[in-house]
């Protein structure tokens, strides 16, 4: 397992909490050890933490260029309110550099984006990293038992391993994902529950405007109302709360759809859909099977799970390839 130079990943800690509950002189534990069985695990962590740091990349400038796109636009809705602080000529200029920085900043956080391509390297190494750790649970399978053995538990320990250590820790990590996608993709989210507020105050601003300009007759108190509203520069008001909500809105909506909240959301729904499906009609023959000594029957179910993990990254990565094929064809 790892080494004292090496602190444990979340899959070798995955492993080792699964080996802990048994007794040491257990088989399994040689297995686990072999050689073979920790090349996988030390390329599935290079591949593992390399595909995080495409992520991160990916998400630092995706999120630069939003934030300064959404800023510049805030910025310039200031000049649009009627604010007595930014009525002298100095404020407004500074203002209007801000917003000039900003959308420089967009600018070049846009060009970096099509140069660096963060995207294309973040979803290509991830699907790397998810064929490694399907090869490391393969070797498991694949390691000869120990002189000795007992077949039966041997290879109810190897699909023990499997079913929680592999299967187990990805479902866990598809519902937590499905939750979190799923919030950051709903209408109801805070930031959009803030646009659609301010929306609400310019549609008001408006419809007051509306009723004072036409001089529509109205009960009392919505004239009372009415004429609190509509005050000078009333117009500017309405104007600058609806581009500041748009703006918002564009963010929540863009930032969204930079983290693929829907998409996701779905994607995994369906894959863990689709493995609990398989594990309810193939689980417990299987284990009967390996408590028989039986590893074919574990292997078979291994291969048939891993088909359907591998396959929700593989979306990402043959979707990204086929597009730089056709790009280097032009």
């Amino acid at each position: 397992m790892a080494t004292a130079r090496q602190a444990p990943s979340y899959q070798r800690k995955a492993i080792e909490t699964c080996l802990a509950a048994w007794p040491s002189t257990a088989a399994i534990h040689a297995v686990v050890a072999s050689a073979a069985v920790e090349a996988k695990l030390a390329a599935f962590d290079a591949a593992d933490a390399t595909a995080i740091a495409e992520q991160r990349r990916y998400r630092w400038w995706g999120r630069l260029g939003l934030w300064a796109t959404t800023l510049g636009t805030l910025v310039g809705a200031l000049l649009l309110l009627p604010l007595a602080f930014i009525v002298d000529a100095r404020t407004r200029t500074v203002v209007g550099g801000l917003q000039t920085l900003a959308l420089a900043v967009t600018f070049a956080a846009m060009l970096l984006i099509r140069w660096l391509r963060p995207l294309d390297q973040w979803m290509q190494h991830r699907a790397e990293a998810e064929r490694l750790r399907g090869e490391i649970f393969a070797a498991i399978l694949a390691v000869p038992a120990p002189a000795g053995a007992n077949a039966g538990e041997l290879a109810a320990h190897r699909l023990a391993l499997i079913e929680t250590a592999h299967i187990g820790h990805q479902l866990d990590y598809f519902d937590s994902s499905i939750r979190r996608h799923a919030k950051a993709a709903a209408e109801y989210s805070p930031l959009r529950l803030v646009s659609y507020a301010l929306i609400a105050a310019a549609a008001v601003i408006g419809i007051a405007t509306l009723i004072k300009g036409l001089g529509l007759a109205v009960p009392e108190v919505v004239t009372r109302v009415v004429d609190t509203i509509v005050q000078p520069d009333v117009n500017r008001w309405q104007l600058g709360l609806a581009t500041i909500a748009s703006s918002m809105l564009a963010h929540a909506a863009a930032r969204s759809l930079m983290d693929q909240d829907e998409r996701n959301a779905l994607l995994y729904r369906v894959t863990a859909g689709k493995v609990r499906g398989i594990l309810a009609a193939d689980l417990e023959p299987a284990r009967a099977a390996a408590a028989k000594g039986d590893e074919a029957a574990v292997g078979r179910l291994f291969t048939t799970v891993r088909a359907v993990l591998e396959q929700e990254h593989a979306v990402w990565f043959y979707a990204r390839a086929a597009a730089d094929q056709s790009r280097s064809e032009i």
